[in-house]
C-alpha cells in the first residue's frame, strides 16, 4: 500500500506547517519507480525521457535528471522547465501536435535531441525554422500505428481518427522529403498508443509495425537512429506500477539487430504513486440519501475525477467515529461536478481531520487551476522518514491578480 510512504505523523506535521490542501510527494518512492524502470530495461540500454506533462515540478524533474534520464516536453514552457531542472539538451525530445514557429526555433536553438513532428505542415514549418537558423533540424515523426490500447477514450492516442500522429503511408512520404532537404535530418520514429495501458501486447504489436517500417526506410537509404515507443505503462490507482520487465520483453525483440537506440517516455507510472493530495474536512452533511464530506480541496486542485471519472483512493489520517458509511467527498467549488471521490467507505471524520487522496502525483497539480479564484496548493517533497521541504509555496490572493494589467 502507498500509505507506508506517507506516514500519518509526518502528514500532520506537513499540514500544520504548509496547510491544506497540499500536494505531498515522496522522494523515496519517485526514485524507486525510476530505478525499477532502469533495472527492467538494463539489457536494452534505452534513453528514458520523463514525460513532464505528468508532473513538471522542478524538484521532481531534478531527481529524474540526476538519474541520467532525459525529458519529453510538449510545450515551450515545458522545455524551459526541463532546461532549468538540469536535463541535458541532448536528452530532451519535443512532442505535441501544435508546436508554434517560436517553439520550434526555441527547441533548435537549445540543441535538443530531436523534434517529434505530427504533420506535414509542421515539418515544413520546422524546415523553415531550421533554414532561418542555418541548422539541420533533427526530425522524428509520431506515427499512428492504429493499435487499440484498451484504455479510456480520452487517453487512447494510437488509433486512426485521433488528432495524434501520421499514418505509415504519410510518414514514408515525409521521410523521403526530409532526406532530400538541406535543413532536415531524419533521426527517429515514435509511437505513443495512450496512457494507462496495462497489457504489453499493444506495445508488442505497435513495436513490430514500427520496426518493419524503419527497416523499409533503411532499404531506401533512409537510416534512422532512434525508435521511440512512447509511454503510458499503466499503474492502478492506489498502488505502485506493475514491473515494466514485461514491457521490456514486449518491445525489445522487435528492434533487435536494427542498430537503433530505444527511447521510452514514462511519466504517470513514475509520478502518480509518488504523490498524494492532502486535504482537511470542513463540514459533513446529509442530503438526498447521501452522506457528504465537504473538504477544503476541490476540482480546481484535482480535476481528474470530474474529467476522467478517475477513482483516487481516499483515507482518513487517524481514526474516524462510529461505524463505516459511504461518503461522497466534495469540494467548495460551485459545480455539481466538484467531487474528489464518490461512495467511499469511511468512518465519520471530525471537522478539521485530514484526508489523503492517493495516486495524485501525476496530472494533479499540473492540471490544477485558479477556478473560482482559488489559489493553487503548495507542493511538498518528503525527503526521509521524518523530513520534508516545501518545493512550491502556496499561492496567495495577490497571485490571483499578479498577471493582470
Amino acid at each position: 500500500m502507498l500509505s507506508r510512504y506517507f506516514k500519518p505523523a509526518l502528514l500532520r506535521k506537513i499540514a500544520a506547517k504548509a496547510g491544506t490542501p497540499a500536494y505531498v510527494y515522496s522522494k523515496p518512492l519517485f526514485l524507486k519507480q525510476i530505478r525499477t524502470y532502469k533495472k527492467a530495461f538494463r539489457a536494452l540500454d534505452p534513453l528514458f525521457c520523463y514525460a513532464m506533462k505528468a508532473n513538471s515540478n522542478g524538484a521532481l524533474c531534478a531527481l529524474a535528471a540526476a538519474e541520467g534520464w532525459g525529458a519529453d516536453v510538449v510545450s515551450g514552457g515545458e522545455l524551459y522547465r526541463a532546461l532549468k531542472a538540469g536535463f541535458e539538451p541532448g536528452r530532451i525530445i519535443f512532442s505535441g501536435v501544435g508546436k508554434t514557429p517560436a517553439e520550434l526555433e526555441y527547441a533548435l536553438r537549445a540543441g535538443i535531441l530531436f523534434i517529434n513532428a505530427e504533420s506535414m505542415e509542421e515539418v515544413l514549418e520546422l524546415e523553415c525554422a531550421a533554414a532561418r537558423l542555418k541548422v539541420k533540424a533533427p526530425l522524428s515523426l509520431r506515427i499512428n500505428p492504429d493499435v487499440d490500447p484498451h484504455t479510456h477514450k480520452f487517453i487512447a492516442t494510437g488509433l486512426l481518427g485521433t488528432k495524434f500522429g501520421v499514418s505509415f503511408e504519410e510518414a514514408r512520404a515525409i521521410y523521403r522529403y526530409a532526406a532530400a532537404s538541406p535543413h532536415l535530418r531524419p533521426a527517429g520514429a515514435q509511437f505513443h498508443i495512450g496512457s494507462q495501458v496495462h497489457s504489453p501486447r499493444p506495445y508488442a504489436l505497435a513495436a513490430r509495425k514500427l520496426a518493419a517500417f524503419i527497416s523499409g526506410l533503411a532499404g531506401e537509404g533512409i537510416r534512422l537512429s532512434y525508435a521511440d515507443v512512447g509511454g503510458g505503462w499503466g499503474v492502478k490507482e492506489g498502488g505502485e506500477m506493475a514491473d515494466p520487465a514485461a514491457l521490456a520483453k514486449a518491445v525489445g525483440p522487435a528492434f533487435s539487430g536494427l542498430g537503433l537506440k530505444l527511447l521510452l517516455e514514462p511519466g504517470r507510472s513514475v509520478a502518480a504513486p509518488a504523490g498524494v493530495l492532502l486535504s482537511s474536512v470542513i463540514y459533513r452533511k446529509r442530503g438526498g440519501g447521501k452522506n457528504f464530506i465537504i473538504a477544503d480541496a476541490a476540482m480546481n486542485d484535482l480535476v481528474r475525477p470530474a474529467l476522467y471519472g478517475a477513482r483516487h483512493p481516499a483515507g482518513l489520517v487517524g481514526p474516524g467515529r462510529g461505524g463505516t458509511k459511504r461518503w461522497d467527498i466534495v469540494g467548495p467549488v460551485c459545480e455539481s461536478g466538484d467531487f474528489l471521490a464518490e461512495g467511499v467507505a469511511l468512518k465519520e471524520p471530525s471537522a478539521g481531520q485530514l484526508i489523503v487522496f492517493y495516486s495524485a502525483g501525476a496530472y494533479g497539480f499540473s492540471m490544477s487551476s485558479q477556478y473560482n479564484s482559488r489559489p493553487r496548493a503548495p507542493e511538498v517533497l518528503i525527503t526521509g522518514p521524518s523530513s520534508w521541504r516545501l518545493v512550491r509555496r502556496r499561492e496567495t490572493y495577490k497571485d490571483l491578480l499578479a498577471a493582470e494589467l
